[in-house]
């Protein structure tokens, strides 16, 4: 009996210093840890987004581009020429004219070099140009013809519209085109040949054919 009751009495004694131990101060209370809050997000904090090009590129297919085909070449020369022909007078003031592509310093037409013509051309002024009374067949008009090396003569008529001068010459104003086979540097060089090149027909005199001349 002893015995049991001096382990009641221990198991007592252990019991009261347990709770004295967390009872603590009565009034104190336990500290407390203030809880970490995150902080809320900053739109101005985040990174911008990406902002995809108005225009997407487009992708290659890794393969090299095939060049673009060669275009037309462009007029490389616009100026006055002069050629060879022959006249007839038509009474009482009109003079039928066949223009040929030549003359002196002028470059032969080959394939690939062509004169489109705009208008013809008088020195002196004395005459206009006409259709009038003037008409053969099969071959264009001067004003607006493509002269080229098979087909490089064509028509105009001229009807005196002045007092008669000593001479009155004739050329043609166009454009010279050039296009392959023709390199680009025979294209230069055949312009500058046409450029060197007389501007009027010295043998095609209006005043002398009116007159009676051949």
């Amino acid at each position: 009996m002893r015995h049991a009751r001096r382990f009641r009495l221990a198991a007592l004694l252990v019991g009261a210093g347990l709770l004295a131990a967390c009872g603590g101060p009565g009034n104190e209370t336990p500290p407390t840890v203030a809880a970490q809050k995150p902080a809320a997000e900053d739109p101005a904090a985040q990174e911008p987004a990406v902002q995809e090009p108005a225009v997407q590129p487009t992708r290659g297919t890794g393969a090299q581009e095939a060049p673009l085909p060669r275009g037309q070449a462009q007029p490389v020369l616009t100026t006055a020429v002069a050629g060879t022909g022959s006249g007839t007078f038509v009474p009482p003031d009109t003079v039928c004219v066949f223009w040929t592509w030549g003359g002196d310093g002028t470059p032969q037409l080959t394939d690939g070099l062509w004169f489109l013509v705009d208008h013809p051309v008088v020195s002196s002024e004395a005459w206009q140009t006409t259709h009038d009374t003037c008409d053969d067949a099969g071959v264009p008009w001067c004003d607006g013809a493509q002269v080229t090396a098979d087909a490089s003569t064509c028509q105009i008529g001229f009807v005196r519209s002045g007092s008669a001068a000593e001479h009155a010459f004739v050329g043609m104003v166009g454009t010279l085109r050039c296009t392959s086979p023709l390199s680009d540097d025979d294209c230069v060089a055949l312009a500058q040949e046409v450029d060197a090149a007389a501007d009027v027909s010295a043998d095609l005199d209006l005043e002398a054919l009116a007159a009676g001349g051949a």
